[in-house]
Formats: C-alpha cells, sequence, structure tokens
C-alpha cells in the first residue's frame, strides 16, 4: 500500500473498531507518525493481539509501534489525570511510550468539566468524561490549556496553572454551587492532582505544528486518526444527540492546524450497526430504552454468551432477540464505559452521507464474522418518512426519528472461517461485502473477520 498520507474515521455512530485498523495499516502503509485529531477519553479504541487487548482512550492508536511517533492534536480535549492513568498501563504492559508527543494547544478536561457532564449529560447518553463542558469552555473563551500547565521548556508551570485554575476555579466553584445545588471543588487539590500528573508527559508536549511539518516532509506516511464517527459529528451528524467536536476531514483539518490532504481517506464502518445513548437509529432491532435493561458490564466481567434460545428466537423473526444476538455475538459493550449498544442492520444511508462529509474514498469493513450464522441479512436502502420515500439522510433529527428503514435482503453465510484472502471467504459473504461497495459508491480496502489483528484481509486496490 503506496501512500503519503491516510485519514482513517469512523463513519457511523462510533465504536467501528477504528483503532485495530489504524495499528493494521501502520504496518502496511509503513506509517512514520499517527496523529489523534478530535474527542478525548470519551473514545475507546482497541487494539487485540496474540498477547492480549489494549484499550486506549487519548492515546492514538500506533503507540504499540515503537518506530512510530504518536502525536496528540491541538483539537483533542486531554484529561490529564487519566492520561497518567493510561500510559501507567501501557508501561505496565511492556509500552514504554516514549514516542508519544502532546500539543500545548490540546484543551484540558478539568475536574469541573467532569462533574457538570456528569450532572447535565444524562439527556444525552454521554459517557460523563467532561468532553462536552470542555469544549464548550473552549468556545467561551475560558478552557485551560496543556500550556498552561507545562511551559515550553517542558516544565511544569506550577505558578501560572495555579494561577489560573484559582481564577477559572472560582467561578465554576459558583456554577456548581448556587445554579447546580452541587457540592464545591477543592481548587488546592486540583492544582496539586493536576502538577503531579503533568510531571509524568511534560517533557513530551511541544507545539506539534513544526513536529508535524518536518514528519510530513520526511517521506514517511502520515495516518491522521479521528475518534467517535461521522454520525456523531457536531455539525453533520444527528444533532444534538451528537459528540461536541467535529469528527470529520474538516475536523482533522481544525485540529491539527494544516491542510492534511490525505491520499486514502478510509471510513470504518462494521457489517452492521451500532449506537449508544439516546437518538434515532433507522434499523434498530429491538426497543433501544430496553437496551438498558442488560446493563453495563463492570471492567474485567467476562461477556455473557448467547444461548440456543436467544438464536432460535432471532432465527424466528424475533427483532429484538436479532439485537440481542448480535450485541452478545458482537461483545457491544463500551470500552470506555461498558454501556450495551444497541443494534441493528447497515444503514447505508447513512455510510453516504458520512462518506459525502469527508471525501471518504474507500472502506474498511469490521466485525464481518459477527454475521456468521444468519440465514438472510438486511441492508438499510432508504427511509420512508410520512409516507414519502427518500435515499438521503434527512437533517432533522424530528424526521429521522419518523424514519421507516426500506431494507434489501441478502444471503447470510455459516462460518468465515480461517479465510486468507477475499476469494476463500463463503460466496455470500464475497456477495454481501461487493453489493456495500456497489451501494456505496466507494471500495472496500480491509475487511476485518475477527478481533485479532492477523484476522484481516486486505483488499487490491482494483476491488
Amino acid at each position: 500500500m503506496k501512500v503519503r498520507s491516510l485519514l482513517v474515521l469512523g463513519a457511523q455512530y462510533g465504536d467501528e473498531g477504528k483503532g485495530k485498523i489504524v495499528d493494521l495499516l501502520v504496518e502496511r502503509a509503513q506509517v512514520g507518525t499517527v496523529v489523534r485529531f478530535n474527542g478525548g477519553a470519551n473514545a475507546g479504541h482497541t487494539i487485540v493481539l496474540e498477547d492480549g487487548r489494549f484499550a486506549l482512550h487519548q492515546v492514538p492508536s500506533g503507540i504499540l509501534h515503537p518506530q512510530v511517533l504518536n502525536l496528540i492534536g491541538a483539537g483533542v480535549a486531554l484529561d490529564p489525570i487519566r492520561l497518567v492513568d493510561e500510559i501507567g498501563e501501557l508501561r505496565r504492559r511492556g509500552v514504554d511510550c516514549q514516542n508519544l508527543r502532546i500539543s500545548d494547544r490540546a484543551h484540558l478536561v478539568m475536574p469541573w468539566h467532569r462533574v457538570l457532564d456528569g450532572h447535565l449529560g444524562a439527556r444525552l447518553g454521554t459517557t460523563s468524561r467532561g468532553i462536552g463542558p470542555c469544549y464548550e469552555d473552549r468556545a467561551a473563551r475560558v478552557g485551560l490549556r496543556v500550556g498552561d500547565l507545562v511551559d515550553s521548556r517542558g516544565r511544569v508551570d506550577l505558578e501560572h496553572f495555579a494561577e489560573r485554575v484559582r481564577e477559572v476555579g472560582a467561578w465554576k466553584n459558583r456554577l456548581l454551587t448556587r445554579v447546580h445545588g452541587l457540592d464545591p471543588l477543592d481548587l488546592d487539590q486540583i492544582v496539586s492532582e493536576c502538577t503531579e500528573a503533568a510531571g509524568t508527559f511534560a517533557g513530551q508536549v511541544a507545539d506539534l505544528c513544526g513536529v508535524l511539518e518536518e514528519r510530513a516532509a520526511s517521506g514517511h506516511p502520515v495516518l491522521y486518526e479521528g475518534a467517535q464517527g461521522a454520525l456523531l459529528d457536531v455539525d453533520w451528524g444527528t444533532y444534538p444527540y451528537v459528540t461536541s467536536s467535529s469528527c470529520s476531514l474538516g475536523g482533522c483539518a481544525v485540529g491539527l492546524g494544516m491542510d492534511p490532504a490525505p491520499d486514502l481517506r478510509l471510513g470504518v464502518v462494521k457489517a452492521y450497526s451500532t449506537r449508544v445513548g439516546e437518538g434515532p437509529f433507522p434499523g434498530e432491532l429491538g426497543d433501544g430504552a430496553r437496551v438498558r435493561q442488560h446493563g453495563a458490564l463492570p471492567p474485567g466481567t467476562p461477556l455473557p454468551q448467547p444461548d440456543p434460545a436467544l438464536r432460535q428466537a432471532a432465527l424466528a423473526g424475533d427483532e429484538e432477540a436479532m439485537g440481542r444476538w448480535l450485541r452478545l455475538a458482537g461483545a457491544e459493550f463500551g470500552t470506555t464505559t461498558g454501556r450495551p449498544r444497541r443494534t441493528g442492520w447497515l444503514d447505508l444511508v447513512a455510510l453516504r452521507h458520512a462518506l459525502r462529509i469527508s471525501g471518504l474514498n474507500a472502506l474498511a469493513i469490521t466485525k464481518l464474522d459477527v454475521l456468521d450464522g444468519i440465514p438472510t441479512l438486511r441492508i438499510v436502502v432508504g427511509y420512508e418518512i410520512r409516507g414519502r420515500q427518500t435515499t438521503s439522510m434527512p437533517s432533522r433529527v424530528r424526521d429521522l426519528a419518523e424514519a421507516r428503514p426500506l431494507y434489501e435482503e441478502l444471503p447470510g453465510w455459516s462460518c468465515l472461517g480461517a479465510a486468507t484472502c477475499f476469494e476463500e471467504l463463503p460466496s455470500q459473504a464475497q456477495a454481501y461485502v461487493r453489493r456495500l461497495a456497489e451501494l456505496s459508491g466507494v471500495p472496500v480496502r480491509v475487511l476485518s473477520i475477527g478481533s485479532r489483528r492477523s484476522q484481516s484481509l486486505f483488499l487490491p486496490e482494483q476491488d
């Protein structure tokens, strides 16, 4: 795969498997730099190797490759406490993270952001990681940035940071106590905790504009990694049920301070659809409100397995049972929160919208193996809204909420097996992939047929 630069974006509602795809492309395209440009600790990018599973949140997905420089861009909402926890866990597992750099322009997620998010974010189903309130403060020009915590010589700037925390924190405490009836935060404790955390990464903070320019000119491909998914984009997603950053190619340019102009613009999409939290979801299997009854899984909890009765009900046409089957077979529980994801059939109307807003020119399809054993598969190819049919994504969320999906059915397959190339897949699986390429208008370049790095297929460019 010979390209100068690559963009990897989620083309659904997040959770598409972007981490695995980035990890794969680093090797295949001989990537020298991976840059994360948006989102924050609300992201959950998972990489499964032969020796275990790595769950990443703020650290870019190229971190497991020591020869690759990993950059956290200015568009990221950075939680310093959680970043240190993530770096510590990686180091305990043999990843030293010396190949990580952090933009001094990235905004800091502060404790008051997490408190406000937990208090106010339930309606939208946020992760309570403080991302939305952090971006609100950025827009209001009252946010704190990494450069307030670490000076230009890579040292913790205690005096300046303490002054900024007391200035902004006094106002935030009045907001917490007088408006929301919550307890005030201990500002001295915040200063102590954040400056202690900064001691772990202060020497890796830099103005990344020059670093990225040099890396882009070095001849080694640069990979731009997005968080969340296009349908959660603050401008082009299912507003207001969206994240607080731009998940598109435009967000990449803003988050990095340069025009990336990537050659390969890859949209990552599951072979079916999932969504977390509130918001309309055409093609959903079952009642989204009832999904919460299955409960979140605490970290380390083994995933329950689909039982024969559930499978039988799903194959008999029970949509809720089919939704539960996909959720269990696909391990559809949040990397960050453990929350169960809503599941549904793949939506080509929404996918074409995602491709258009970022000019994506190829697809990576993940979790194709989860569809094993389903005799008839469905694809959403259009909507009917108040008696009128459309193949375009409506901009008004109230219209999308009334959309009745129009389906195309395709035959399923029994088992993908241990295929090592596209031609070794069952003919029905090949037909499914080809139909997705035909309906989306872009070629499929990568297929994931299992959770491990080795369970991946690269398709020739002409396909």
